[in-house]
């Protein structure tokens, strides 16, 4: 092989190395942006959830102070709706996690 054909070729191996390398990069690049929004998604959802938990336990303190019985607590129509909302947004959370790791693992 000549030395003009030795350089050809690794000039054409640099540069396929370099476009793989390039794709390498620009594939993580997207994946971890993805993965900050579904990071951000998660933050909201569990801010919310935090909320949510705070209502419910306010609403029953407050049926508490006004002499409610834990049954009437536990029925209450407010509580039991955002105890709905709770169970939604956990398995909104595990639908996220799932797919955060699907991103991570490339499936």
């Amino acid at each position: 092989m000549g030395v003009l054909q030795r350089i050809k070729h690794d000039v054409k191996a640099g540069w396929a190395s370099l476009r793989y390398g390039t794709a390498r990069v620009a594939g993580r690049a997207l994946e971890e942006t993805e993965l900050l929004g579904l990071r951000l998604d998660l933050r909201k959802l569990d801010d919310r959830l935090k909320e949510l938990y705070r209502d419910i336990g306010e609403r029953a303190v407050e049926l508490h102070e006004r002499g409610e019985q834990a049954e009437q607590i536990v029925s209450d129509f407010e509580i039991l709706r955002r105890t709905e909302e709770v169970q939604k947004l956990k398995s909104d959370r595990v639908r996220l996690l799932a797919e955060m790791e699907e991103v991570r693992t490339g499936t």
